[in-house]
């Protein structure tokens, strides 16, 4: 089998209006097959992403746009047969909005979805366990 894990960051949370910032892959050996910088071609400023991922307009505006890279990721996602990630519907929805897309049978794993239950936070609210940040994760374990 054939797996990656996958993490992105963006410019925020919309998929249909945010961007891409970075895509980093790794194979189920920890080799690296895909980690890169990208520079968005709409948005101009995302102060809130960068509170939190750290990068700036500044930094990004030299890089290539996603559009460089995707010939490659189109073929990294399309090899893999199982894909691992934290959020892994978020990295995937923003790659699939730059029109990058795994094959349709690649099984996924949810490290969030998959944690939630073993941190063990209910919310009464959702009837289910609430979703945990990846810090969260990392400090648990």
């Amino acid at each position: 089998m054939n797996a990656i894990v996958i993490d992105t960051e963006t410019t925020g949370f919309d998929k249909e209006k945010d961007e891409l910032l970075q895509v980093s892959i790794i194979d189920e050996e920890g080799n690296t097959l895909f980690d890169e910088y990208v520079c968005p071609e709409r948005v101009r400023e995302w102060p809130e992403a960068q509170n939190v991922n750290q990068i700036t307009p500044e930094f990004i505006s030299s890089y290539p746009c996603i559009s460089v890279y995707k010939d490659q990721l189109q073929r990294i996602l399309q090899a893999a047969d199982l894909i691992i990630g934290f959020n892994t519907q978020f990295d995937l929805g923003f790659l699939a909005a730059a029109d990058i897309t795994p094959r349709d049978d690649v099984q996924q794993v949810d490290v969030m979805r998959e944690f939630a239950p073993v941190y063990g936070e209910w919310s009464t609210n959702n009837q289910n366990y609430r979703w945990k940040s990846l810090r969260a994760c990392a400090e648990y374990y």
